[in-house]
């Protein structure tokens, strides 16, 4: 008994997962609420519908929308729309740290988290199909931290991406809370690039041909 309360106060004084790990399955689905697109106002697995296919899963401290990311999600929606031959997928999820319950159940927090975002970005909050999306190639959402266990960030963290394919995370890149920039932005979407897109299977953008010139006619004899 006394071996078992010393394990049960040793577990409870362990340091908290520092992130989601390199080289690891990606730990599971999730369903946040989707803010754009088709599926607005309704709780949807985005990773249900990226498979094995390459994946940029951005998570986001807070809900908050950083200055400038309004910019960096229309940059990252252009690389992806750019390389669907290439069957490359996002998404951006703002995890909410202050809705201390599951977000289903969230009701207060989840409009207050909701309206903030859409105000922003530029969504439409009515729900339905035909709500203004500037991103159509990306889903962006909202979820709860408390939901969100299995995908861990440190305290220092504001922002983690997570590149994966064939259901394994293949690199992770993580930004201290505050220290979001274009350049730190540029640096992820350049190792998306090099790291999920496949140059094999993007559409090769070939040059227009000239016109060819009209062949001389000999004159009429």
């Amino acid at each position: 008994m006394l071996m078992l309360c010393c394990s049960v106060l040793i577990a409870s004084q362990a340091p908290a997962p520092a992130g989601v790990p390199e080289n690891q399955p990606v730990p599971g689905p999730f369903h946040p609420l989707i803010l754009n697109g088709p599926l607005t106002g309704r709780y949807h697995c985005p990773l249900s519908d990226f498979g094995a296919r390459p994946f940029v899963l951005i998570l986001m401290r807070g809900t908050d929308v950083p200055e400038g990311f309004k910019e960096m999600l229309g940059e990252l929606d252009q690389l992806i729309g750019k390389n669907q031959a290439a069957a490359l997928r996002g998404a951006v999820i703002f995890v909410g740290d202050k809705i201390d319950m599951p977000l289903y159940l969230a009701n207060a927090e989840r409009k207050a988290a909701r309206d903030k975002i859409d105000e922003v970005l530029g969504f439409a909050s009515d729900g339905k199909p035909d709500a203004k999306n500037p991103y159509p190639s990306i889903y962006v959402g909202v979820d709860s931290s408390e939901v969100l266990k299995s995908y861990p960030m440190a305290d220092d963290v504001g922002m983690s991406a997570l590149l994966a394919r064939d259901y394994r995370i293949k690199s992770v890149m993580r930004v201290p809370v505050g220290q979001l920039s274009a350049e730190k932005w540029k640096a992820m979407l350049a190792e998306v690039d090099a790291k999920l897109i496949d140059k094999t299977l993007a559409p090769v953008v070939r040059p227009r041909l000239k016109p060819r010139a009209p062949v001389p006619v000999a004159p009429a004899q």
